[in-house]
């Protein structure tokens, strides 16, 4: 495996779906910071939108020079990153940055930035390097095997949790779940896991466990007002029901096709808190209306199938789980985020993915979306000509031994059924790289090579 592995045949697999509508979030996004940052100038410097243009344009040569890299190479470096990312965690406690009752920022020489955002993809590299090990592949999660992949998400968990940042921490340990659900547990560790869930509940509810939360700092009392001001915010008008309140004020005015470019006075005139964070997406449905969002929210959807077909046609454990992963750090993370604009989860500090302001932020999000088009450009063993044919040539009815069919690319699990890319004579380019998305085949033409039936073998 070679650290850098740049070759033609890597475009083949490049999934312009994904890529597409990852840019056409990002364009929203500036598009939708350039409205308010009309209404809401800076007293000096840059604007945010300024500030967000250059961050998406490092962002953009960072993930092409990412894409040349093979994936394989973070299984190696799952440790030290995820040791990195804990460390920066910890040093948020020494020297962090304290705003608005929270210490979660690290300054250096004027740049601050949240190591909370870069523990998110540390925390999927490491879970996915663990489960992709031999022993989890033969055994699954058992009792045993269980403590140290669940060590590994409580520790970044807890360092966040005492910043506080409670949104941060539960998004965490809404991104390793679905890792953890897609191993095959043992039947000891389902009951003890179901005994402990049932025990924690019943201690929370019945006997004084909220109380101990409290005192003891793991939950503040103003997280909990979220909670019960959420589902009645009117109670609270003026406190600390305002912000949503006013977020779906901004969302219901703009109707079907919005108020217009630079014209919704919820966020011009300070209504609307954190029009370019938290509430960025209720800015958005102010402006560019019900069909504005759906536009939106039709480019979330292309992107999230796109990463889900690439999780099934992944032929590597450790590729899998890392796209399984990433595609779950974006998904909860823009679910949260919509869900709580709209009044249907309470108010948490999760930004918007690609469209909220942030240059932390929009690093990770855009490094996770080239992570998981380097995985679905990789779906193969090369070998290093991929030209020359099979030199076994053979007759339909002549028996030969598989050893003998081995081709000059070589698969990493046996063939599923349907998938007849995964075990070819041979790679050629595609002259029309788009067909792979019309459902068409490519006529080009194979030169000495002769085609067989095998029933195990679909081709």
């Amino acid at each position: 495996m070679k650290f850098l592995s740049l070759d033609r045949r890597l475009a083949e697999n490049f999934c312009w779906p994904l890529a597409l509508a990852a840019a056409g979030l990002v364009l929203c996004g500036l598009v939708n910071l350039y409205s308010i940052s009309l209404s809401h100038p800076p007293d000096a410097g840059l604007s945010e939108f300024a500030k967000q243009l250059v961050f998406a344009a490092c962002a953009f040569a960072v993930c092409l020079a990412a894409l040349a890299v093979d994936y394989a190479v973070l299984r190696r470096a799952a440790w030290p990153l995820f040791g990195l990312g804990v460390g920066l965690l910890v040093l948020v406690e020494v020297l962090g940055v304290s705003a608005g009752g929270a210490t979660r920022w690290l300054e250096i020489r004027g740049f601050r930035f949240q190591p909370s955002e870069f523990m998110k993809p540390a925390l999927v590299v490491i879970v996915a390097a663990l489960f992709s090990a031999k022993e989890f592949a033969k055994k699954g999660l058992t009792l045993k095997t269980v403590a140290v992949p669940l060590l590994a998400a409580a520790v970044p968990i807890g360092l966040v949790l005492r910043e506080p940042d409670l949104g941060t921490a539960g998004l965490l340990g809404f991104t390793a779940l679905p890792l953890f659900l897609y191993v095959p547990w043992s039947r000891p560790l389902v009951f003890s896991a179901a005994g402990i869930l049932a025990a924690a509940a019943l201690w929370i509810s019945f006997f004084g466990g909220m109380d101990y939360l409290l005192e003891k700092g793991v939950i503040r009392p103003y997280q909990l007002d979220r909670v019960f001001t959420h589902s009645n915010p009117e109670d609270d008008y003026n406190g600390k029901g305002w912000q949503i309140i006013q977020s779906k004020r901004a969302i219901g005015s703009g109707q079907v096709l919005g108020r217009g470019f630079h014209d919704g006075t919820q966020q011009k005139y300070g209504f609307l808190p954190a029009p370019k964070t938290d509430f960025a997406f209720a800015a958005l449905a102010e402006e560019w209306g019900f069909l504005g969002c759906c536009v939106v929210l039709a480019l979330y959807y292309t992107l999230f199938v796109s990463a889900l077909s690439i999780v099934r046609r992944s032929r590597d454990l450790f590729g899998k789980y890392l796209a399984l992963g990433l595609a779950s750090l974006l998904f909860c993370q823009m679910a949260i985020n919509i869900l709580m604009v709209t009044g249907l989860f309470p108010v948490v500090g999760i930004p918007l993915p690609f469209v909220s302001y942030g240059g932390t932020s929009l690093f990770v999000t855009m490094l996770a979306v080239a992570g998981i088009l380097n995985i679905g450009m990789r779906p193969y063993l090369y070998h290093a000509d991929p030209v020359i044919p099979n030199p076994k040539v053979w007759e339909e009815t002549e028996p030969v031994p598989l050893k003998e069919r081995i081709p000059l690319v070589r698969r990493l699990s046996p063939p599923s059924e349907g998938e007849p890319d995964v075990f070819p004579e041979f790679r050629l380019p595609h002259i029309k790289p788009w067909l792979k998305y019309t459902g068409r085949r490519s006529t080009l033409p194979v030169p000495h090579a002769v085609a067989y039936k095998d029933p195990q073998i679909p081709i």
